[in-house]
This record gives structure tokens, C-alpha cells and sequence, in this order.
């Protein structure tokens, strides 16, 4: 049946929590849905630069959240919404998002919305949150904001989500744009003189964070009168005062990167990066290897072939490469095919465990999360599965833990903070409802690793780093044969020198949480072993050995 033109859709309860909507399709046909009760917008402004929404909705009137989630990422954000008398009403401010006491926009991507029970587990019940068909022609709803354009759009003829777009400008877009960057860049390394200076940049600009953070505090500690530039992505990071961010992939950051008398990265950097004359490259790189890495892989289907040719090329634009620990240093050289200087120092980014200020630290962290004062905290930090993809570098959480049954064990007095892997994608279930507490986007883990009672992880290199507090560590190792078999390899048997004990069920894991102390004293003395051959050196004084290393130029 073809309905006129302006017809306005409608719902009628079915039941406690249904309803039979009568609408119309993008070509003009009359459509019955029978579903869950749902909101439908018919009303919606930008004022003050914040996005006012509101419109008819039968469904429960307590306890409801909107939730906005990623349409790529999986990520959530809940937000507040008032029902009453058949209508619900929710203003996004979608420029300030709190993320643990820090405002910062929304990430780019879609933002989908949808209503949710607030003490609902996941998002299998949700309702999603529609557009009445008469206010389609009204879309795109845009509002120019601070850094970036914020729009209101649909799919699926009704589907409303926000969107959020990017940091960079048109000029800044695109592969071909991007080479032209690349093109300035070279110019200005030729043209420009160096400036005193040192470009930071943490995981591609995901954090303030890591060894780099450590090295930038232990120059301002010394007063060392240098610009510090810190790379940014997409504006979610939060920076000190004195620190002059730019944007990954911009031409403020290019221009900085051939500028700056000292550049400290820890991961692999853009293939055209040449190190210049005069010009420190400092390589601080993330982690103890347990897993192979780099040529290493070589001769299994993890190998990725381009990149490890141009290893060599990579590490002559390093002065030095920073090596955790003995251990490492001899893998780095072989793995990273590393032409550049190793340095012994130890991480920066583990004086941490060291530092005289640790427990004031530690206490503001619990601030910034807001966590209950008397619960014990599970840090919960897994690595990715190459074989669990969306696409390319896009992984799936591969969820084994029996979180219900460990809220139901352990949340009387703990909570479990749980850390995905930056690569890794979807949201957490139970986050938000006091016992699973979703901080993958806090920005520095260090911070975590000072609050946590124990480190629940796998085949991460946070167990190498975790080991300098001398805490108890666990190993949620469900999938040990398959991954070190068939997945990675490891350099070491993690059965025969893991600190802590290698659990396969969640049952196992909830019985050595309540039993740390019987754990602790079992893996002592492989636990100090463990410290003794892969936490040296580890005296609180790293960065300062950097730092040296850098202030007195090249060898």
C-alpha cells in the first residue's frame, strides 16, 4: 500500500514491552513492524553546540540510559535521558564527553543511539533510537564545532545516528594529500634549521603516555629548556599546560617531526622518516618480547614481509633503540635487524614502580575513576588474537572470562578493571554497573598497574613490566597451546617460568583471586627468578639514563 505524502508514523503497545509501529518505507509504502517498543525522534536541534533530542517512547520509564556506540569500533558512551508521559528527552554535548575527570569530543565515526536498561548486561535488548519519516528530508542536522563538524544523520531509512568528523583539514585528506605532506616534510628538512625542540609520540598519538611520558617528565624535572611537542590523534588525548600539541597526519605534525632537534617515538614510525643532521631520533619502543616479533616471524603466516624489509632502512634513523632489559637486548638486534645503538637502561616508562610521589599517584587515579574505597582491584589486561579479525589491524575481543560468574564470586569486595589491547575492537559486557569497569580509553596504564591488587593478563608484555611491583600475577591461558603453537611462538616456556600460575577456566581464575596469598607464596621463588633475568635493570633511573643519552649527543 503506497500512504500519502506527509503521512506521520505511529505506534500502538503490544503487551507489557511491545508495539506495532505503522510507518512508511524510503519509496513511499505503508510498513507494520512488530518490536519492541521503541523511541522515535520528532524533535531535534543544535543549541549551544549541543544536540537536544526528544520525541514519543512507550517503553519503560525508569532506570533507562542512551547509549551511543561506535559503528565501527563497538565502543559505548552512556548518557542521560528523562522518560515521562510517553516522551523521552537527552541533550549530547558531543565536544565535552567525560572520560575519567578529562573532557574531550567524540572520536570520529558514527555514534548509533539506542535506549538501555541501565542494569542490562550488554546490548542485546536495546532500543533503538529512530527518526519519525517526515524529518528525514531535515538531515544532515550540522553543527561546526571547536576541532571538528558534528552531524545528524541516518541509515537504514530511519536509523538515526551522530557523527563526528575529522581533526584534519580537506588539505590534510587522503593518501594523495598525505604524499604531499610527505613531499613539505623532506622540503623542510632540507630548507629549515633545527629548533629546540623534542616531538613525542606515544602509540601514534592514542596517549600521553609510556616511556616517552617518562622521558618528557625527567626533562622538565631537570628543567631543560626545550619546546615539548606531543602527537595527538582525533583530540583524544589530554596534555599538560606547557605541552604544544599536533595532530597526527597534519601538517603542524610533519613540519614539527623535521624540526625538532629530538624525537622520541615507542613504536614503528612512517617508512620516509630520514633522520636528519644534528637531529636525535630516539627509539624507545613498548615491551618485554614473550611472543616472536619482527623477522623472528619469519617463515610463519604472521610474517609481514614489507616490513621486515625495511627494518634495516627503519633502525638507521635511530640514534639508539632503548632495550627493558638484558634479555631483550639481544632480540631487539636480531628481530628489529637493528643497524642503530641499543641502550641497556631499562624502560622509562617502569620507573613508575620506583617513584617517591607512587602513592599519591595511585590515589589520584582511584579518584579519576571513581572506584569504592575498600574493594580490592583485579586489572584485567589481555593481549589480541592475530586469527580473531574484522579486517587488517581491526581485532575482535575474544572473550573467554565468565564475567557474570566473577561478578557473582568476587563483587562483594572487588572490582575488575578491564584494559583491552589498543587494537583490539568491542564493547566490554558489565561495564558501568559497579564491578566490571571498562579503562581501556585511561590514558596511561601505569597508573593502572599502581592501584591493581593483582595483574590478571596472558601472553602480554605488561607481565615484564607488572613483575617491578612485585605484585601477584595471574595467567587466564585458555588458549595456550593454539597460540604459541600455531599463532606466535614464544622466545621462552611461559609453563616453566610464568610468576604466577597458567588458568585455563574461570572457575580457576576465581579461586586463585580469593586465594592470592597461597598463590604468593607458591611462586616466590619463581617469582623473584622471573624479576631477577627480565627486570633488570630496575633502580627507578631509566629515564635518566635516556635523558643523559640524549643530552650528550651522538656517539
Amino acid at each position: 500500500m503506497v500512504v500519502p505524502d506527509g503521512a506521520l508514523a505511529s505506534a500502538h503497545p503490544v503487551g507489557e514491552d511491545r508495539e506495532v509501529s505503522v510507518g512508511v518505507t524510503a519509496d513511499g509504502a505503508l510498513v507494520l513492524h512488530d518490536r519492541v517498543r521503541q523511541p522515535v525522534v520528532d524533535t531535534l536541534r543544535w543549541e549551544d553546540g549541543r544536540l537536544h533530542l526528544s520525541g514519543a517512547y512507550t517503553g519503560p520509564d525508569r532506570d533507562r540510559v542512551l547509549v551511543l556506540r561506535h559503528g565501527e569500533r563497538f565502543e559505548e558512551i552512556r548518557q542521560s535521558v528523562t522518560i515521562d508521559d510517553g516522551r523521552f528527552e537527552a541533550v549530547i554535548d558531543p565536544e565535552h564527553q567525560d572520560f575519567f575527570g578529562a573532557s574531550l569530543p567524540l572520536s570520529r565515526g558514527r555514534w548509533y543511539l539506542s535506549l538501555r536498561g541501565a542494569d542490562r548486561w550488554d546490548n542485546s535488548e536495546d532500543a533503538p533510537v529512530k527518526l519519525r519519516p517526515d524529518l528525514i528530508a531535515a538531515l544532515p542536522a550540522v553543527h561546526e564545532g571547536v576541532h571538528k563538524t558534528y552531524s545528524v544523520d541516518r541509515r537504514f531509512h530511519d536509523r538515526i545516528f551522530l557523527a563526528a568528523g575529522s581533526v584534519l583539514d580537506s588539505s590534510e585528506l587522503g593518501p594523495y594529500r598525505q604524499r604531499v605532506l610527505r613531499d613539505e616534510y623532506l622540503a623542510a628538512r632540507e630548507r629549515d634549521p633545527l629548533r629546540e625542540a623534542v616531538f613525542y609520540s606515544s602509540f601514534e598519538g592514542k596517549q600521553f603516555s609510556d616511556s616517552p611520558r617518562a622521558v618528557y617528565e625527567e626533562l622538565v624535572r631537570r628543567g631543560v629548556d626545550v619546546e615539548h611537542i606531543w602527537t595527538i590523534r582525533d583530540r583524544q588525548v589530554v596534555l599538560p599546560q606547557r605541552v604544544t600539541a599536533v595532530e597526527y597526519g597534519s601538517r603542524e605534525w610533519a613540519l614539527a617531526m623535521a624540526r625538532s632537534r629530538y624525537v622520541v617515538n615507542n613504536v614503528k614510525m612512517e617508512d620516509w622518516l630520514l633522520r636528519r643532521e644534528g637531529q636525535m631520533v630516539v627509539q624507545t619502543w613498548h615491551g618485554t618480547p614473550l611472543k616472536r616479533i619482527g623477522a623472528d616471524l619469519l617463515g610463519t603466516p604472521k610474517a609481514n614481509r614489507a616490513y621486515i624489509a625495511s627494518l634495516p632502512h627503519r633502525s638507521r634513523q635511530w640514534d639508539f633503540l632503548v632495550s627493558p632489559n638484558t634479555f631483550t637486548t639481544p632480540i631487539m638486534r636480531d628481530a628489529f635487524l637493528c643497524e642503530s645503538e641499543i641502550l641497556e637502561s631499562g624502560y622509562p616508562r617502569n620507573d613508575v614502580f620506583h617513584a617517591p610521589d607512587r602513592e599519591a599517584r595511585a590515589e589520584r587515579t582511584r579518584e579519576a575513576l571513581g572506584l569504592p574505597k575498600g574493594r580490592k582491584v583485579v586489572l584485567y589486561a589481555p593481549t589480541w588474537r592475530d586469527d580473531q579479525r574484522y579486517a587488517s589491524q581491526r581485532f575482535k575481543l575474544d572473550l573467554q572470562i565468565d564475567l557474570p560468574s566473577l561478578r557473582e564470586e568476587l563483587a562483594d569486595d572487588h572490582v575488575l578493571l578491564f584494559r583491552k589491547h589498543p587494537k583490539v575492537l568491542d564493547s566490554i559486557p558489565g561495564a558501568g554497573q559497579g564491578f566490571v569497569w571498562d579503562v581501556t580509553k585511561y590514558p596511561d596504564i601505569a597508573d593502572l598497574y599502581l592501584i591493581a591488587d593483582v595483574l590478571v593478563t596472558d601472553y602480554s608484555s605488561a607481565l615484564f613490566d607488572f613483575a617491578h611491583s612485585g605484585k601477584p600475577m595471574l595467567f587466564y591461558t585458555y588458549d595456550l597451546e593454539h597460540y604459541r603453537d600455531t599463532l606466535r611462538g614464544f622466545y621462552f616456556d611461559l609453563g616453566e617460568r610464568a610468576p604466577g600460575p597458567l588458568l585455563k577456566t574461570s572457575g580457576e581464575l576465581i579461586k586463585a583471586i580469593r586465594d592470592l596469598d597461597t598463590v604468593a607464596e607458591q611462586y616466590q621463588e619463581r617469582y623473584e627468578e622471573f624479576v631477577r633475568d627480565f627486570c633488570d635493570p630496575s633502580d627507578g633511573r631509566a629515564a635518566e639514563r635516556v635523558v643523559d643519552r640524549m643530552l650528550n649527543g651522538r656517539g
